[in-house]
Formats: structure tokens, C-alpha cells, sequence
């Protein structure tokens, strides 16, 4: 799909799964570069997959956000890009 939203980048917290995984994959399908976050790697990695797979675009950063120095590598990370397609 093509909209708005093309470009755009998320960052969603929880995306392993539930609503996050949900809101990733909604925006995904919208052509919105997603930034997953939670602390399951392995969850993380297959929600990407899924995304990759309907040729969007999502980087896994596994984190805690309830740790200020995680988030904070969160952003560090998210800014130097890493989105694979």
C-alpha cells in the first residue's frame, strides 16, 4: 500500500506479541518501518519475520523499557537505522 504513511518509522513496545504485535503488524501493512521492542528475542525475531515476509520493513531491538539505559540504547540504535527488508 502506498499512503501517508510510507517512510514514516514506529517504535512499539510489547511488539512480541498481543496488541503490540497487532500494532506492528497494522502499521507494517501500511508501509511504516517498524522498531520492535520487548524483551523475548526469539518472539521478537518471528514477529519481523512476518513483516519481512509482507515486505515491510522491522528492526528487533530487545530491551527492557523499564530500564532509563536501555531506552536510551533504544533510541541510540533506532537513530543509526539497521532496517532490513
Amino acid at each position: 500500500m502506498s499512503g501517508k504513511l510510507d517512510g514514516k518509522t514506529a517504535v512499539i513496545t510489547g511488539a512480541s506479541r498481543g496488541l503490540g504485535k497487532a500494532m506492528a503488524l497494522a502499521l507494517a501493512a501500511e508501509g511504516v518501518r517498524i522498531a520492535l521492542v520487548a524483551r523475548d528475542r526469539q518472539r521478537l525475531d518471528a514477529v519481523a519475520a512476518e513483516i519481512g515476509g509482507a515486505n515491510g520493513q522491522a528492526t528487533v531491538v530487545p530491551a527492557d523499557v523499564t530500564s532509563e539505559d536501555q531506552v536510551r540504547r533504544i533510541e541510540r540504535e533506532i537513530a543509526a537505522g539497521g532496517f532490513s527488508t
